[in-house]
């Protein structure tokens, strides 16, 4: 069986420049985006978000733009999207490729914003990319 069988519900994008063995493969040759240098926390995802909240998703829009967060449980931790400016979560970042990089990058302050680019009832699909400046 070839390496393509793990069931992701999110794609990333580009792989961090100078990522040394054992880092994720990008997919952004096939994807046609631009790759972004200098930093391993230059990160890219297209991914649906889990556990959407529908009364949180039903005020968001299609190009709207979340802040995607670290959100601690207990001794759980994930990243989630959240609204602007009330900070309300939308859903939660969950199988997605390169998913420990990403709040390996948030726990060192690192800042992401997600484009809302599908919205229903109970989903929400987003574009996240690091906040530059």
């Amino acid at each position: 069986m070839s390496g393509g069988s793990k069931k992701s519900s999110g794609r990333r994008l580009v792989a961090p420049a100078g990522a040394g063995p054992g880092a994720p493969s990008s997919t952004a040759g096939s994807e046609g985006g631009n790759a972004p240098t200098g930093s391993p926390c230059d990160l890219s995802y297209d991914v649906e978000l889990t556990g959407v909240r529908a009364d949180v998703v039903a005020v968001v829009r299609i190009g709207d733009v979340l802040d995607v967060a670290l959100h601690r449980a207990g001794a759980f931790e994930t990243a989630v999207c959240r609204t602007r400016p009330a900070g309300q979560v939308v859903g939660t970042l969950a199988n997605v490729e390169g998913l420990d990089e990403l709040l390996g990058c948030l726990r060192t302050h690192h800042r992401y914003a997600a484009t809302v680019t599908q919205v229903g009832r109970l989903l929400c699909r987003v574009a996240i990319a690091p906040v530059l400046g």
